[in-house]
């Protein structure tokens, strides 16, 4: 499982998180902090579920300096 922070003007707009399997499988999922959802997609690239969260943590001031 791999993660990175997603920009928007320099700024942390949310997270991709991607898993990588077996014979190049790879799923992501897409934390959208500025909508409060989490956009799940399959191994074809298609979004399957889209959860919306209650209440959404804050990106930490620390993924500003790690991206």
């Amino acid at each position: 499982m791999a993660e990175r922070v997603l920009l928007r003007g320099g700024r942390p707009q949310g997270v991709l998180f991607w898993i990588s399997g077996p014979r190049q499988v790879r799923l992501t999922a897409i934390w959208d902090a500025e909508r409060r959802q989490v956009l799940f997609y399959d191994s074809a690239g298609e979004r399957y579920l889209t959860v919306p969260l209650a209440e959404a943590p804050i990106l930490p001031a620390e993924c500003e300096e790690a991206a």
